[in-house]
């Protein structure tokens, strides 16, 4: 979706939403505006964003790595929102390891 598109967003969930962030570990189904039980709306690049999320940024691709079965995407941010404050989930206080 991203290579098609050209555009991303990434939303930055807090430090007590990591039963939120497993939900996607799995495929979600997009029923409206949620992802089975989580809402979002679109941002300026159409792309969803986490309303419960702590903010958002989005990006144009402007540049790709490709290395085995993953693609690295390079993005320049175009738009960005806080939807208030707090700590962010952190991949070290999860107790999860990156696998891929």
């Amino acid at each position: 979706m991203i290579q098609s598109s050209q555009v991303f967003a990434l939303s930055v969930l807090e430090a007590g939403q990591k039963e939120l962030a497993q939900k996607f570990f799995k495929p979600q189904r997009r029923v409206g505006n949620k992802f089975e039980d989580v809402e979002f709306y679109l941002g300026e690049t159409g792309c969803p964003i986490i309303s419960d999320s702590l903010g958002y940024v989005e990006c144009r691709v402007v540049g790709a790595v490709e290395q085995g079965d993953h693609t690295v995407f390079v993005g320049e941010v175009i738009a960005a929102g806080v939807h208030r404050d707090g700590d962010p989930l952190l991949l070290e206080s999860t107790g999860w390891n990156y696998g891929g």
